[in-house]
């Protein structure tokens, strides 16, 4: 079978597999952007979140994604699929661009390698843009590396940089780190010998055009769109570039490692050079660390360990995360480069360096930009150290003479299974530990609680639109951190500070929501749709519990799953007649002792939360009721 057939099967596999996940039930974290932005086309032209802000990540996928509904008629299901369509066509980009670098073969195995991911099959399954960008970058790649096997002026180097300055507006339409794409050319004029950087000039003026023009646009959609508030680039790109000119922590030896490992790929031939003088320079920063420290403390074996912890985090926090997650083919990656460093392989062209260069310049970034890791976020890292694995395990077997010697043949292949298995370790099945990489967000009895709702009842929320998804509605945000208080606040026309997505009036403290509503009355029911999510500063899953016991609100749990609860609060004048347990006989104790967890009968799941507290619960009755 030849390679080309073998991808061909391969792509097919992933699209039938994929298929399968298109409709399941709930929705994905961050899948709710994509379904009110398409809402905003469909109504207005524009991407428009409820706010009326204008949610300008991913335009070019919230297009196509108006275009999937309109003509299936689905929502969730017809934007995963454009997810897996981009996600087979980043297989067969993958192929062609391996094939390019080294041979149709090993083209086949880092597409293997890719397809079997963790990270590319969360993408893949899942109603956002991440798989498209993965795409079209590689797209970019593609272009890029047919560039150098044209002259400069002729016709087909000019539609070559006028398809490589299209891609890259395409891909800045669909996320804004394609902006990265400026850093491969100017990387490559960098690796490639002195008669081919003219070629690569070029070829970075071709991207930051695309690049322009498509900020353009952009700046254009917001002049149409009505709302005048704050950009969504303002909250999650230019953040980003500004903590690049912040100052990193103190005492970072792992800064030294990765300007060294850098080294090795600009300049291989340099490599004693920089190996001692940046390991040097690592020691020097970490007997720096330890003395100060042992200014305030004793030496001992802890104070080390805590020092190495710190110092090795910027900018290796996603080089750690990676580790903790898939160690096997983190050492595969490390190990094959160190090999190719000292002479593994044969002579270490050009293009099998920037196969490195490109995995470590993405873990470097998401570790200088401090910005939280989510398994979306690993797609690129991830994949092109996988890429970079292929050429690397390829080149050590070919070697330097006629034939391969079987142990080494041996060895490459045990290599490879081995990347392939860690990329799903863990306990439970391949299904299960999917579910975990991509959660879904599902509540069973979720329509019940949604059709009890009252005119009169104060709905709040932790997150804005994805309670919309769930019960649609919300009438005030429940911001709890700071962190999220920092991002995603705005300030509305009438002064009014509001939730950046809804526009829903943002209440800091649970105590605060049983205020007169504007007719003057108060509401009936408080309920609180509280919906866990991950942020750079830990789970939200206490935040609620923790100022829900600050405030000391009664309350009622309706609903809790694994990844949300819904809670009916009310403050303690309320019910200041109940002061103990209801039950028969037994004496009266304190109240948040005495009654206990509520359950759903669709769930029949307690009310304790993972910190041990007890929600204290009134005794209800009708679908909800409360056991001893």
């Amino acid at each position: 079978m030849s390679p080309r057939a073998g991808v061909a099967i391969l792509a097919a596999l992933v699209l039938l597999a994929g298929l399968l996940q298109l409709t399941r039930a709930g929705y994905s974290p961050d899948e709710e952007f994509t379904v009110f932005a398409v809402k905003g086309i469909a109504a207005d032209g524009l991407p428009l979140l409820p706010s009326g802000l204008l949610y300008d990540r991913g335009v070019a996928y919230s297009y196509a994604g108006a275009l999937a509904r309109a003509a299936t008629g689905f929502e969730l299901p017809a934007y995963r699929a454009l997810s897996l369509v981009a996600a087979v066509a980043a297989i067969a980009l993958v192929f062609a661009l391996v094939s390019r670098l080294s041979s149709p073969a090993i083209g086949l195995v880092a597409s293997l390698l890719v397809a079997t991911s963790t990270p590319f099959w969360a993408a893949a399954t899942t109603g956002r843009f991440y798989a498209p960008f993965f795409a079209l970058y590689l797209s970019a790649l593609w272009a890029l590396s047919t560039l150098g096997t044209k002259p400069l002026g002729t016709p087909g180097t000019v539609r070559t940089l006028g398809t490589i300055a299209l891609v890259a507006a395409v891909c800045r339409w669909t996320h804004e780190l394609a902006f990265t794409l400026a850093a491969v050319p100017v990387a490559c004029a960098v690796l490639d010998v002195r008669s081919e950087r003219a070629h690569w000039l070029k070829a970075t003026a071709a991207v930051v055009g695309g690049l322009v023009f498509a900020q353009v646009g952009l700046f254009a959609m917001h002049y149409l769109a009505p709302f005048s508030g704050q950009m969504m680039i303002d909250r999650f790109f230019i953040w980003q570039v500004v903590n690049l000119f912040e100052a990193p922590p103190d005492r970072q030896f792992g800064i030294v490692l990765a300007v060294m490992a850098i080294a090795w790929l600009v300049a291989p031939r340099r490599a004693w050079l920089t190996t001692v003088i940046g390991l040097s320079g690592a020691a020097m920063v970490l007997a720096f660390a330890i003395a100060r420290a042992t200014n305030t403390a004793p030496l001992s074996r802890a104070l080390v360990v805590s020092i190495l912890d710190d110092g090795s985090r910027y900018p290796l926090d996603m080089f750690w995360h990676i580790a903790r997650a898939t160690p096997v083919t983190l050492a595969a990656a490390v190990g094959l480069l160190v090999t190719r460093r000292a002479g593994g392989g044969g002579a270490w062209r050009a293009p099998e360096r920037a196969a490195h260069l490109l995995w470590i310049g993405w873990v470097l970034w998401f570790g200088v930009i401090e910005s939280g890791i989510t398994t979306n976020y690993l797609l690129l890292p991830m994949s092109f150290m996988l890429i970079a694995i292929a050429i690397d395990v390829a080149a050590i077997v070919k070697g330097p003479g006629p034939s391969t010697p079987p142990r080494v043949a041996l060895f490459a292949l045990l290599v490879i299974a081995a990347v392939v298995a860690d990329q799903w370790r863990g306990t439970g099945s391949i299904a299960d530990r999917l579910a975990a990489a991509r959660p879904t967000i599902v509540a069973p009895g979720i329509d019940e609680i949604r059709d009890s709702l009252q005119p009169a009842d104060r709905i709040a929320c932790t997150d804005e639109l994805g309670c919309l998804m769930l019960v649609g509605r919300i009438d005030a945000w429940l911001a709890l951190d700071d962190y999220v208080r920092e991002r995603f606040l705005v300030k509305m026309g009438d002064e009014q500070v509001a939730g950046v997505y809804t526009g829903a009036p943002a209440v800091f403290r649970p105590g605060e929501l049983f205020s007169p509503r504007r007719d003057g009355t108060l509401p009936d029911r408080t309920l609180v749709v509280d919906i866990f999510k991950e942020y750079p500063v830990g789970n939200s899953r206490a935040w609620l519990p923790r100022a829900i016991e600050v405030d000391g609100l009664e309350v009622r749990p309706l609903l809790e799953t694994p990844q949300l609860r819904i809670l009916q609060i009310s403050p303690p004048e309320s019910h200041a007649s109940r002061q103990g347990w209801t039950g028969g006989d037994k004496p009266l104790r304190p109240r948040r002792r005495a009654l206990s967890p509520c359950y759903h009968p669709a769930l029949v799941a307690d009310a304790r939360d993972r910190n041990g507290s007890i929600w204290p619960c009134q005794v209800a009755s009708g679908p909800f009721r409360s056991t001893p």
